[in-house]
């Protein structure tokens, strides 16, 4: 059960207070205060790997909450393979957290296929640090691993690095960890998430798409030659539509009624 000091200092960090306002909090507050608007935030990535075989959806979202005292990651992640298409095939994926009380070890959540788990991976314990700019602009969670209370050898540390990109996006850059249902110390993959204001309770409980786009999936990988190559779900319809775009109308009613990506 959360104190009373963090559901106030959530209380106020919902407010989203200006600055002159802000200067009425306390200083240890203000702190706390700012490093909820750095890393409190929700992040979402989807992308399809197509391939001769046929498609292979990856589907991650990471919400991270600090609330003064604790971090609590939720996520939801899941791999499926589309063998018709992302809307015919969809997995929605199950919704996971963990919390890491500042200063405390917490058991690293468990293996979606725990008989997966090499022996010398379970058991560990893990704590959270973080590092952030002096100007609030970016930051760094760090998952710390443990084993027999003696810190864990591992290459590269699970880490969350939260900035803001070219576009002024929110991202946060995942570096081997995704997910909860993955132990972090052994997810060899990560990932770049854009932030999105919907709750991450709300992602992936749908398909993207309204309808099948197995025709049109196979015809943009074969005008563009996708085959054997990473690239964002979001990014198919755009490219369709930009297709579309340079045909002439007849042909484009034609195109659209041919690859049944109506409503």
């Amino acid at each position: 059960m959360r104190s009373l000091r963090s559901l106030c200092l959530l209380k106020v960090h919902s407010l989203r207070l200006p600055a002159q306002d802000q200067s009425l909090i306390p200083p240890n507050l203000a702190k706390d205060i700012k490093i909820m608007r750095l890393f409190n935030k929700s992040f979402i990535d989807r992308e399809m790997y197509y391939g001769l075989g046929g498609a292979f959806v990856c589907q991650d979202a990471l919400s991270i909450q600090y609330d003064g005292a604790s971090w609590t990651i939720l996520s939801r992640s899941n791999d499926f393979i589309a063998d018709c298409c992302p809307h015919c095939d969809f997995v929605e994926p199950e919704l996971e957290q963990f919390t890491l009380e500042e200063g405390k070890l917490a058991p690293v959540p468990p293996q979606s296929n725990p008989e997966d788990i090499h022996q010398r991976y379970k058991d560990l314990m893990m704590s959270a640090s973080f590092t952030m700019e002096e100007d609030g602009t970016s930051g760094e969670i760090k998952l710390d691993l443990f084993k027999d209370s003696v810190p864990f050898p591992v290459e590269d540390k699970p880490t969350i690095t939260i900035e803001m990109n070219a576009s002024r996006q929110w991202v946060a850059d995942c570096g081997w960890f995704r997910g909860v249902g993955l132990a972090p110390v052994i997810a060899s993959v990560g990932g770049r998430y854009i932030e999105t204001p919907d709750p991450i309770q709300d992602v992936f409980k749908t398909p993207l798409y309204h309808s099948c786009i197995r025709k049109a999936i196979k015809k943009l990988n074969w005008d563009l030659d996708l085959t054997y190559e990473w690239f964002g779900l979001d990014d198919v319809m755009d490219a369709i539509d930009q297709a579309f775009n340079q045909q002439e109308p007849e042909e484009f009613l034609e195109d659209f009624w041919r690859l049944a990506i109506v409503e």
